[in-house]
């Protein structure tokens, strides 16, 4: 869980920093610290469009099938046994 929610932030940030590499390939480098000021909400509505969809197009372009059965995690021996997806 916490490396999808890893991968979503760096999605969201991930206007900004292109932003940023285009601000520095121009030679504005002064003007880097106005970015937040300036295209904010801007970047962060698109890298929250960006996540979003990432988000529900990764199950249906995963090729999993909706017919497997979710085995949910489970304790097995005091240890966790994490869940998985049992293919027929």
């Amino acid at each position: 869980m916490i490396k999808l929610l890893v991968f979503h932030i760096l999605i969201l940030i991930c206007p900004f920093f292109i932003i940023s590499i285009f601000y520095c390939l121009i030679g504005k480098y002064s003007k880097l610290r106005e970015i937040p000021d300036r295209y904010g909400y801007k970047l962060l509505v698109l890298g929250l469009f960006i996540s979003i969809t990432i988000f529900y197009l990764n199950p249906i372009l995963s090729g999993s099938s909706v017919d497997n059965n979710y085995i949910p995690p489970y304790m097995e021996g005091g240890k966790i046994i994490s869940g998985t997806i049992k293919e027929e």
